[in-house]
């Protein structure tokens, strides 16, 4: 445990790289981090067994909308596991994402979306993630904010309760609780 806990810091106080002025996109370096938070947030969760068809089934991180990551959070979680499941990536339509994922990152592109989105995944025991400012008060469980070029969470407790998932209290320690 106390392994993952460092993994998790060091991911946290590795510093974003500026982004210059007339650069449009946001440097890779973000997303590196944001995807190695990805993976390690899924470390300090416990899902319920319902949350996976069967013993043998992989640990599904699903993106939907737009994909910041590129192939960054397939590289992330390459060779890696959770709770002895292997992970595989996936973009996700809106139902698949309901059903099939232990993760779903949403995307900036889904903003106008949250609200059909949390309708949707109301009986879901997903792990909502994005980096939409204002996720956690919508009513999405995890924030990922970029703050003074670190990454910083935000979470909803009330919203993960309701999915049946159980945060490590170490984690919780990192996260700043929004109502």
């Amino acid at each position: 445990m106390f392994r993952r806990l460092q993994l998790l810091l060091t991911a946290l106080l590795l510093p974003a790289a500026p982004l210059p002025a007339a650069a449009p996109a946001v440097p890779p370096l973000e997303y590196e981090v944001k995807a190695v938070c990805v993976l390690n947030v899924a470390r300090f969760v416990e899902w319920p067994k319902t949350a996976f068809k069967d013993d043998s089934a992989p640990f599904v991180i699903g993106v939907l909308g737009d994909n910041p990551f590129g192939s960054l959070l397939e590289e992330a979680v390459k060779n890696e596991t959770v709770r002895r499941r292997r992970i595989i990536v996936r973009s996700v339509t809106l139902t698949e994402a309901a059903t099939g994922c232990q993760i779903l990152f949403v995307s900036r592109s889904e903003k106008e979306n949250l609200p059909a989105i949390f309708a949707a995944m109301e009986k879901s025991s997903a792990l909502t993630i994005s980096e939409i400012e204002g996720f956690t008060h919508e009513g999405g469980m995890l924030g990922l904010a970029l703050e003074g070029g670190k990454i910083r969470f935000e979470l909803n407790r009330h919203a993960a309760h309701a999915a049946r998932l159980k945060i490590d209290s170490q984690f919780l320690m990192l996260c700043r609780i929004t109502p």
